[in-house]
């Protein structure tokens, strides 16, 4: 599973260095990359393994930043936290931290982008005393519909694969969410 975690990043990095490399060799006759876009999305995950759950997180299930490193690639890492108390002392925290890479296959923000998009994670929790961790990577398809200058509407389903100390989980997952354009 290691190998598999590796060649995800490794595979994520070079596609970055190439895109980043083709911009710079360009020079002057490259027009420059999009602003940084910002977004929230809400999620619903089907888990296919046993135990099955379903997790729906509305309105905000993390944030994401996109930075272009050209019109049509941009690295995309995010983040969430999410804590609950309950009566009686006990807590449950969740996290996690994730890198995404988009590949954008119109680079007009004035139309609708088709867009690919793997990615690589590490989500946890904690509470009651115990804690744990777990590696996941995925890809997913989705769309971004403009609404506006400044802003757009992001529609995705992926697949994922998490994996802890030889148990793994698969799941499939739908985001909708709202992106702002720093320009």
């Amino acid at each position: 599973m290691r190998r598999v975690l590796s060649f995800a990043a490794l595979s994520l990095i070079a596609i970055a260095s190439t895109a980043s490399a083709q911009r710079s060799t360009r020079g002057s006759v490259t027009s420059a990359n999009p602003s940084p876009e910002l977004g929230v999305d809400a999620g619903l995950q089907f888990t296919l393994d046993s135990p099955r759950t379903t997790s729906f997180q509305v309105p905000i299930q993390g944030i994401r930043m996109g930075f272009y490193v050209s019109p049509a690639v941009s690295i995309e890492p995010s983040i969430y936290l999410n804590s609950t108390s309950f009566e009686g002392g006990g807590s449950l925290t969740t996290y996690g931290v994730g890198l995404g890479m988009l590949y954008h296959f119109s680079t007009s923000r004035a139309a609708k982008q088709m867009y690919v998009r793997p990615f690589i994670g590490l989500d946890g929790f904690s509470g009651s005393g115990n804690s744990d961790s777990a590696f996941n990577f995925g890809g997913g398809f989705g769309v971004k519909v403009p609404v506006g200058d400044r802003f757009a509407s992001r529609f995705e389903a992926n697949l994922s694969h998490a994996s802890n100390n030889g148990a793994s989980q698969n799941a499939i997952g739908l985001l909708a969410g709202l992106s702002v354009y720093t320009h």
